[in-house]
């Protein structure tokens, strides 16, 4: 006999609709000169964008690098739900989905289209054509299949309606989908050529990859709103200073720096204009908890963190956009404002420090790159102040990611820049060697979770247990930046590091 199941609608979107105006104020901030009208009809025209980060192949459904997935996620394919950034916050929004609701034992979704998708070719894009995508997806194990749990079955009703059926229930399922599981991609061209052909419905087209460009040309079949661009080259370096030399001297129109001195060079010329947001990078000071190292004690982690000041160095590092106090971050699900924790409060970490005695500590070093040299000076000096013996030990990058992988430090100097990265303190990673059962229950409370409010909010139960036990110091979250030519605008700098829209390019 078979369980009746009672679905409810999903309310989500309501409250994505609600912080539209938000959004429009904070999130989509765009490289604009005052006084220009908003994009109308599609204006046409060619644009130059300079960038670092050459994608290896183009076949976005093998190559897992966020390169591809910058530049043709939102441009050339399209996922069925995206995301609503606003300032310390993200919710899910409808994409090529318009609505949504699942059953209340989290195991049965059911989702409907928009009017009118269709492909770049103009061929219809419908709820079987969706349903392909996904089989296809597990099928073949295309880059996002283990974000979409455990899938019993996906089929479609009609051409507008298909559903999701899972084994057990998997609270990020709707993340998941804004994400390279959410990917509609034309099955029926499986048998092309990937890394030269676009085979998704995105505002875009890849009109070709030729030595260090790649060609976006304008879909003249888009169901949504017309891009203003009629074509964007995009143009990869190796060297940021000569893509910063090309776009002051007018060879590109667009450039999006990595590096803060590069960026604040741009932005002292006067024919150009340069915007920061949020990006993805979270820079901390890890502590290696192993028996071994001093920070396997938890006074002596909150003695670090009381010493570091976090808010200092984020309000004063060129490359941070906001501090950041946990290992989740500002626009990531689960974020926390954990800001207030631990304070700057230098005579407390004295006093802190006083309870341990002398020869407590044997001497150690704080491992660093040469990106992060100065602020290792500063966090150094920071530590030093309160009676803590260290030193500054400087290696190249590929040495210092290497020796935090295995564990091989005692303090370092990092970047964590993948979104599920935070994953590393709940499962004993050798690179942090740290475990905490408070935080191991919340995590599980999470996954077991039937929806994604719910699991939203036990991640964040798991970010403040892991950052109120001082796992490590956490410092800021970077800048992601967007320099153009004066009278170009259009595109965010908001999460522009891991994914560019390019659709409302403009002069």
């Amino acid at each position: 006999m078979s369980k009746q199941r009672h679905r409810s609608p999903w309310i989500l979107l309501a409250a994505a609709l609600a912080t539209v105006a938000i959004v429009a104020a904070v999130v989509v901030w765009v490289v604009k000169p005052k006084g220009l009208p908003g994009i109308g009809n599609a204006s046409g025209g060619s644009y130059t964008v300079g960038l670092t980060d050459r994608p290896s192949s183009l076949d976005i459904r093998t190559n897992d690098e966020r390169a591809v997935e910058r530049v043709l996620v939102g441009n050339v394919y399209e996922t069925l739900l995206t995301h609503d950034y606003t300032e310390n916050n993200s919710a899910i929004k409808a994409n090529l989905v318009a609505r949504f609701s699942q059953s209340d034992d989290g195991l049965h979704y059911s989702f409907y289209l928009r009017d009118g998708l269709t492909f770049a070719d103009g061929e219809p894009l419908t709820a079987g054509s969706v349903v392909a995508s996904l089989q296809a997806i597990i099928t073949d194990d295309y880059v996002g299949k283990d974000t979409l749990g455990d899938v019993a079955k996906v089929a479609n009703d009609n051409d507008t309606t298909f559903t999701i059926d899972l084994h057990k229930p998997n609270p990020s399922l709707l993340e998941a989908l804004t994400g390279r599981a959410g990917i509609v991609y034309r099955t029926t061209d499986a048998d092309a050529d990937w890394t030269t052909q676009s085979h998704g419905s995105g505002p875009f087209t890849m009109a070709g990859a030729d030595g260090d460009t790649i060609t976006l040309e304008r879909n003249d079949h888009y169901w949504g709103d017309a891009p203003a661009a009629a074509r964007i080259d995009l143009k990869y370096y190796t060297d940021q200073k000569a893509m910063a030399a090309d776009l002051t001297d007018g060879a590109l129109d667009m450039a999006l720096p990595t590096d803060a001195d590069v960026a604040q060079q741009l932005d002292a010329d006067s024919v150009l204009s340069v915007a920061h947001g949020m990006g993805t990078a979270k820079t901390l000071v890890a502590f290696n908890n192993a028996a071994t190292s001093p920070f396997s004690d938890e006074q002596v982690r909150k003695l670090a963190r009381t010493a570091i000041d976090a808010e200092g160095i984020a309000k004063s590092t060129p490359a941070a956009e906001a501090q950041l106090s946990g290992p989740i971050s500002q626009l990531q699900p689960g974020y926390v404002d954990l800001d207030d924790l631990f304070p700057y409060d230098p005579e407390q970490a004295l006093a802190m420090r006083s309870y341990f005695p002398a020869g407590y500590f044997e001497p150690f070093t704080l491992l660093t790159d040469a990106a992060h040299a100065a602020l290792g000076t500063t966090v150094m000096a920071q530590l030093t102040a309160v009676g803590l013996p260290v030193s500054l030990e400087q290696v190249d990058a590929a040495e210092l990611n290497e020796r935090v992988e295995r564990g091989d430090y005692t303090c370092a100097l990092i970047d964590m820049d993948n979104p599920d990265d935070y994953v590393k303190f709940v499962d004993g990673s050798t690179m942090f060697n740290y475990q905490n059962g408070q935080a191991q229950d919340a995590w599980r409370e999470a996954q077991a979770a039937t929806d994604y409010a719910t699991w939203r909010e036990r991640l964040r139960d798991f970010d403040r247990v892991v950052s109120e036990d001082a796992a490590s110091a956490w410092l800021y979250t970077g800048k992601a930046w967007v320099a153009a030519r004066q009278g170009v605008w259009g595109v965010s700098p908001q999460l522009s590091d891991q994914r560019l829209g390019l659709a409302r390019m403009s002069r």
